[in-house]
């Protein structure tokens, strides 16, 4: 079965496909250049002050925006430290290859600031090089407007040394307002995790909901028995009151050429007295119920859809041997 769309519950889920239910450099003082393969980063002593100070990166911001070019070199690097480095998908032309974008929130000691990292300098973060805690100089930055949205501009860093000194600043440092849950460029709606596509990352991942209490009309429900028998012949469903016996890690399917706000799947193995089915959930029900639906969490569905198996699909060995699988759907 396959839900796209909502569904009721006792822990409520959404499903999608077949019948499968689917929810509806080196050195310390180092210049920052993006290392190549062929070649180690070279290094070079930077200067032993501490250049920059609290406001420092409102003073960069000014300085760039009030250039002709929107760029700046500052005479006096400042220093910063990193407070986070976020990944997310870059925008490509059909068939290019996967690429990534990063932004870069660091704190002068006063504020908190999300700027963009230049795509040449990615290989610091592949390469560990720059990362939380870090501390830097910013010794070139540019400014780019956000084409899409009205009075928006961001800082992009395309020159970084490594500098010296404690990384005190990011604890001091208050948050600049609401951090926005929005990358800073293209139309992505959500960060991830900086390794790998799977885990959940960021706030719109709700943690957990607490089990609610349903009165359930029994004479209303159907089972998954009965509705592999019938599912082709109707539109709309009946109820289903299942427990989750299987759940999959998270699977992130989001392509440069596709805008899809949460392109996320997760398969499910849920059962009730007359079998087994697969169960898929789908996009945003994805950040919403993931961490909800757990084994042994019962669910009632009110809404969802069917759709035929995918051929060859591997399916995980029930408990009880004796428990029949539907491998129609699903």
């Amino acid at each position: 079965m396959t839900a796209g769309t909502r569904r009721r519950r006792r822990h409520r889920a959404r499903q999608r496909p077949g019948p499968r239910l689917s929810p509806g450099r080196g050195v310390q003082d180092a210049v920052m250049q993006d290392p190549t393969p062929e070649r180690d980063e070279e290094s070079r002593a930077a200067a032993p002050a501490e250049g920059g100070g609290a406001f420092c990166l409102q003073r960069v911001f000014e300085e760039v925006q009030g250039s002709s070019q929107l760029s700046a070199a500052p005479a006096e690097p400042p220093a910063v430290t990193v407070v986070a480095v976020e990944r997310y998908l870059a925008q490509a032309p059909p068939a290019a290859p996967r690429q990534y974008w990063y932004d870069v929130t660091l704190a002068d000691g006063a504020r908190r600031h999300r700027c963009h990292l230049a795509p040449r300098l990615n290989g610091l973060v592949q390469r560990a090089h720059l990362r939380a805690g870090t501390r830097l100089r910013l010794t070139r930055c540019s400014y780019r407007y956000d084409e899409k949205r009205l009075n928006r501009g961001f800082l992009c860093l395309e020159g970084l040394e490594r500098a010296g000194g404690a990384a005190s600043a990011a604890a001091s440092a208050p948050p600049d307002g609401h951090r926005p849950r929005q990358p800073l460029r293209g139309d992505n709606r959500h960060y991830l995790p900086l390794w790998n596509n799977e885990d959940p990352y960021g706030d719109m991942w709700v943690a957990d909901r607490p089990p609610v209490q349903v009165d359930v009309d029994v004479s209303k429900l159907t089972n998954l028995g009965h509705l592999e028998m019938t599912w082709r012949s109707r539109v709309h469903f009946h109820p289903l009151l299942v427990r989750i016996l299987h759940k999959s890690r998270l699977r992130y399917y989001g392509k440069p050429e596709k805008k899809m706000d949460m392109p996320y799947q997760a398969y499910f193995e849920v059962a009730d007295g007359s079998g087994m089915m697969s169960m898929v959930l789908w996009n945003s029900l994805c950040p919403e119920w993931y961490h909800s639906m757990n084994v042994g969490t019962v669910l009632l569905l009110a809404k969802y859809t069917i759709k035929t198996s995918y051929p060859f699909k591997t399916h995980p060995t029930p408990g009880d041997s004796q428990m029949k699988r539907f491998a129609t759907i699903g």
